[in-house]
């Protein structure tokens, strides 16, 4: 499907293109005897020509993405190639309506600029056009409602969820993330571990710890103010609203961080034909807060750690839950 809007778009880009260089090839071309020409007209058709190069720019530069790896964030996420899919479905839709309804506005700027005496009739309304304009979108907006209704539910809804093979908790503050990982919780027991602390879990600052293909859920909470958690990798994003717990999933589907002289290390990828890891900016993925909550929004930034599997995942959570009583600087 993501061909095909490609394909589309450029097609789009080519026609506009051509349209743009007939419309200017008017302007500029020798007026005959007796036809209105020259500097005048050229100027009160500027307009119309400059923003219908503006358009083409923009046009070309969405079409471009691809090749300057300006699209959208690496996807490790489970269900991310579904919310990908409605992403370009709605820029197709948005982007189809842009440029028709801008397409009218330069072709009418050009056609009625070289006439300035020309008075507008002056029109009430008009009922069917009123209909039109107002049906269509409301059709458009019913089919995307449907299409993304299934992907909204599988992300959204807990009766959806899969059953967790790893929970943890994150509180927002300003400025930072306060994740709450325990030790060993049954899921059966996880509602109930959400609303009390226990003496040995694990408290860490803007690190997401989970093992690669483990199905994830967290519970929510913010201990101020409004909060959005982001992970653009996962496509996940939930608001954290004060006073309510939020449940929220995720499976990532690759590891991103390997241990280093004992330090579990982000941005890192497995090479399968080499066996080795190599360091990679694009497996650096990021935690941050989507909402403006003050001056220090900027600050609120973590990171997603991804381990290779459930071993490697419990070595480390060991590992951190014995730092703080090491008696080692």
């Amino acid at each position: 499907m993501q061909t095909f809007w490609y394909v589309f778009l450029w097609t789009m880009f080519a026609a506009a293109l051509a349209g743009w260089i007939y419309l200017l090839l008017r302007v500029f071309k020798k007026p005959a005897a007796g036809e209105p020409g020259g500097a005048p007209l050229v100027q009160s058709k500027f307009w119309s020509l400059l923003f219908g190069g503006v358009i083409l720019i923009e046009i070309f530069s969405v079409l471009i993405t691809p090749l300057m790896d300006w699209g959208l964030p690496k996807n490790v996420g489970s269900l991310g190639g579904e919310v990908d899919n409605l992403f370009h479905l709605i820029l197709a839709v948005t982007g189809l309506t842009f440029l028709l309804t801008e397409g009218v506005l330069v072709y009418y700027m050009y056609k009625y600029a070289g006439e300035p005496r020309r008075r507008t009739p002056y029109v009430h309304g008009n009922h069917r056009l009123e209909l039109i304009w107002t049906a269509v979108p409301a059709v458009i907006l019913l089919f995307l409602a449907f299409t993304e209704v299934s992907a909204w539910e599988r992300i959204k809804y807990q009766s959806r969820f899969p059953e967790p093979d790893q929970i943890l908790e994150v509180s927002a503050r300003q400025f930072e993330w306060r994740m709450r990982y325990p030790q060993d919780i049954k899921p059966a027991a996880a509602e109930e571990w959400s609303r009390r602390e226990e003496a040995d879990d694990l408290h860490v600052v803007n690190e997401v710890h989970t093992g690669k293909g483990a199905n994830v859920k967290l519970y929510l909470k913010t201990r101020d103010v409004l909060h959005s958690f982001f992970l653009p990798n996962l496509r996940i994003k939930q608001d954290a609203l004060p006073g309510k717990t939020i449940p929220v999933w995720f499976n990532a589907t690759q590891a991103n961080c390997q241990e280093v002289d004992g330090l579990w290390l982000s941005g890192y990828r497995y090479d399968e034909s080499s066996q080795k890891w190599e360091k990679d900016k694009e497996y650096v993925w990021e935690l941050a807060c989507a909402e403006l909550c003050g001056w220090g929004h900027y600050k609120m930034q973590g990171r997603l750690y991804v381990h290779t599997d459930k071993a490697d995942y419990e070595k480390w959570l060991k590992k951190a839950s014995a730092a703080p009583n090491s008696h080692v600087p």
